[in-house]
């Protein structure tokens, strides 16, 4: 199983875009995400060659949303890859532990 560690800066941040975009996680909407944090614009091929990554790590589910439109979402693993960073985060700023349903231990 792939460690949070052991992906890609650019990998975390996807995992990060899915949980935070709301109304289907489809590519450009992710780009779209992403380029309102990153520098510079991201390529598009960076962007599908790391969900493909993603997929086949079993962090993200990749279904058909239309004949042209994927739509991304996280499984079980990679929403667990998410929650325990963030409690380590949260744990590095000495903040209160971030539960599943948005509040706090």
């Amino acid at each position: 199983m792939t460690t949070y560690h052991e992906l890609t800066g650019f990998q975390r941040d996807l995992l990060e875009a899915i949980g935070a975009v709301k109304d289907d996680p489809y590519g450009l909407a992710l780009k779209d995400y992403l380029d309102e944090r990153y520098a510079d614009p991201i390529n598009h091929s960076r962007l599908y060659q790391n969900l493909d990554q993603l997929v086949d790590s079993g962090l993200i589910n990749c279904d058909e949303l239309d004949a042209r439109t994927n739509v991304y979402t996280l499984t079980d693993a990679g929403r667990h890859k998410l929650q325990r960073h963030a409690e380590t985060l949260a744990q590095l700023c000495e903040l209160p532990r971030p539960v599943a349903d948005g509040g706090t231990q």
